[in-house]
């Protein structure tokens, strides 16, 4: 069963594409800083607020829309400072 964020354990273990959408709240960061939070919020698809799957012609695309949560949680984890 999906939990509410949309995250599907099945369908992840199908994924062969991913991508990310930044929403308003966390498109202000550097291209260092905002490469290390789309590793991490791959990495912890579980746990991210909003997530959706596609189907593609060879899997499923995982999508992870990025909101100021998954920001906090991430400067909270990786010990860095919110601006």
């Amino acid at each position: 069963m999906p939990s509410p964020n949309g995250f599907d354990s099945r369908l992840d273990t199908l994924v062969t594409e991913i991508r990310t959408v930044m929403s308003h709240e966390t498109a202000s960061s550097s291209d260092a800083a905002r490469s290390e939070f789309i590793s991490w919020l791959h990495s912890h698809a579980s746990e991210v607020a909003q997530i959706r799957y596609d189907r593609t012609p060879t899997g499923f695309c995982r999508t992870i829309v990025a909101g100021e949560a998954d920001l906090q949680r991430f400067l909270a984890e990786s010990g860095k400072e919110s601006h």
